[in-house]
């Protein structure tokens, strides 16, 4: 009975921060990547939504959804709205990106962060690495 309540609280502090930034609807259903930038345009940002929307397929198929965090708003990656539990003030905190600060965060299906890049990050990089994730794999099955 031990070792169940141990990983029942593992897996609860690991979630913890997907709860806490809003993203409660994608536990254990999607791995949502966080793209994080002052502006949408800004270069950095923009050379990275260019990366991604042209893997739309392959991420979808993974399950991870787009989102792009500005200062003040959040939107999915082929634009419109982001639903309304996702506050950009409260995805920085949660994941300590500043409002001037540029970065990239892929978070697992367990609510954990499984990868942050401050610089642009290949489409290849994020979906080979969910490729050897566990719970990837047995998806494939």
């Amino acid at each position: 009975m031990r070792p169940l309540l141990a990983a029942a609280a593992l897996v609860a502090a690991f979630a913890a921060p997907a709860f806490a930034a809003g993203l409660d609807a994608y536990l254990w259903k999607s791995r949502p990547v966080i793209v994080f930038a002052p502006e949408r345009d800004q270069p950095e940002a923009a050379d990275q939504l260019k990366r991604l929307a042209a893997a739309r397929a392959t991420l979808e198929d993974r399950d991870m959804p787009v989102f792009v965090v500005t200062r003040r708003q959040v939107s999915p990656l082929s634009g419109g709205r982001a639903p309304a539990t996702l506050n950009a003030q409260d995805l920085r905190k949660t994941y300590g990106v500043a409002d001037d600060a540029f970065a990239v965060v892929l978070v697992g299906k367990d609510g954990g962060e499984k990868l942050r890049s401050a610089e642009p990050v290949e489409a290849a990089r994020l979906t080979d690495l969910v490729d050897t994730m566990p719970m990837r794999q047995g998806e494939a099955r």
